[in-house]
């Protein structure tokens, strides 16, 4: 005969071993979740590495109009400068000047979007090795 301990031990000790896969398995649930959330930064429409291609794109564009600008004002002043008999004068050199940093400044944002994002790319995949239980 069995005494009611025993009894009560047997069932704490089968539930134990029952839940304890269950209760490993929800903890991985959120591991994966985890993992997930920290790949989709890189992928996908809406995730941050898609706002970094989309904004270096927006960029790139801003460079051409820039340099289409920066192209058109010079032509129309020197134009200007050869109607008034002075075709050495340089009238709108200070919105030139102005232009030309502006595209300086594109350029420059242009790189560090694309800095940015293989930054992003490397730290993503760096983190999902490193991940305990890899």
């Amino acid at each position: 005969m069995r005494s009611k301990s025993f009894n009560r031990n047997l069932i704490i000790a089968l539930g134990i071993c029952l839940l304890a896969p269950v209760a490993s398995h929800a903890g991985a649930d959120k591991n994966d979740r985890a993992e997930k959330m920290v790949l989709n930064l890189r992928v996908g429409k809406g995730s941050t590495g898609f706002y970094l291609l989309e904004s270096a794109r927006y960029s790139r564009e801003v460079e051409t109009n820039l340099r289409k600008a920066l192209f058109q004002v010079r032509e129309v002043d020197k134009s200007y400068a050869k109607s008034r008999g002075r075709p050495d004068d340089r009238y709108l050199e200070v919105v030139a000047v102005k232009i030309s940093q502006c595209q300086d400044k594109a350029k420059a944002l242009t790189e560090e979007l694309e800095n940015s994002n293989f930054a992003l790319r490397e730290t993503i995949k760096d983190t999902l090795l490193q991940s305990p239980g890899k």
